[in-house]
């Protein structure tokens, strides 16, 4: 489904100074259907990769294929064309504040090109729907929990029913029950609608319960790949020393001494500052059964064009 051929993105640097080399010279193979976990400390090149795969940031070189289709090699408004079928959800959410949610959903459809309201509504409600959110799609960003912006944020990237899901650090903001529930319903969406969903990281708990793949970066390379269900199995250990820290406990402190990782810590700029998390929002509360399955919701309106 995506193929990453010798990618490569540099950015320049200050007078005198090497380029930073942000993704070097990677190849990852996506199957059709999957979920695909990458992760890596702060500074790995992880996010620049995940953005190189709908050329959010064109790569310095190599090729990116998505649905036997190379991406690298589109003209602008091609290359706009195949991006409605690549949904992404960001770290920050990134709702527009004087939009109510079902509006900010019907955003993306407005990018995508789709000028009659009453689709765009129609549609809005549909993805609405799969994430469990439909009694706030009048309320306004502001009056959200951060759980509940992430499934807007997850139901403005389906509505524009897309056949990969991209996912940059999408629970890191949150608080560990939220983080569940977030990671339920990209599950679901996968699961339900087969949608191939990339999810970048840098919380190994996350990949080991939701991915299929992993794929571990350190200093712009992918430096070691396995299946996700090796980390269940008793005497599994990663090759690289990057691999085997993230298979680790993480921090220990030392109450004398001060913090310290339990294992040498990776090269580059891998000291990353603790995340801001928010507190469990009261109206943010666990799910409750779902009123119809994604697919059946999806199946119940034709899509536009005969294709799904």
């Amino acid at each position: 489904m995506i193929s990453l051929r010798h990618v490569s993105t540099s950015f320049p640097a200050a007078r005198g100074k090497e380029p930073i080399h942000a993704v070097d010279d990677v190849s990852l193979e996506i199957p059709r259907g999957s979920i695909q976990g990458i992760i890596g400390f702060s500074g790995a090149g992880k996010s620049t990769l995940l953005r190189n795969i709908n050329l959010l940031e064109r790569p310095t070189s190599g090729e990116v294929h998505v649905g036997g289709v190379e991406l690298t090699a589109l003209d602008d408004e091609a290359l706009r064309r195949a991006r409605h079928q690549i949904g992404m959800i960001f770290q920050g959410f990134n709702l527009v504040n004087n939009l109510t949610v079902a509006q900010n959903v019907e955003l993306s459809l407005k990018f995508a090109g789709e000028k009659d309201r009453r689709v765009r509504r129609r549609r809005a409600a549909e993805a609405l729907e799969i994430v469990d959110i439909t009694d706030k799609a009048k309320v306004y960003p502001a009056q959200l929990s951060g759980g509940q912006k992430q499934r807007v944020a997850i139901a403005r990237a389906l509505a524009t029913r897309p056949e990969v899901l991209l996912c940059d650090e999408p629970t890191s903001a949150l608080d560990p029950f939220t983080t569940a529930t977030v990671l339920q319903y990209l599950a679901d969406v996968n699961r339900e609608l087969g949608i191939t969903v990339v999810i970048v990281t840098h919380e190994m708990e996350v990949i080991k319960a939701l991915a299929d793949h992993v794929a571990v970066m350190e200093s712009g390379r992918v430096v070691e790949q396995f299946p996700a269900r090796e980390l269940q199995r008793e005497g599994f250990a990663p090759h690289t020393s990057i691999g085997r820290y993230l298979v680790s406990d993480g921090i220990s402190v030392d109450r004398d001494g001060g913090a310290r990782t339990q294992a040498p810590t990776p090269s580059g700029d891998q000291g990353r500052a603790a995340e801001s998390a928010e507190p469990p929002a009261p109206q943010d509360p666990p799910r409750g059964p779902r009123r119809l399955a994604a697919s059946e919701l999806l199946a119940a309106v034709p899509f536009e064009g005969g294709r799904r």
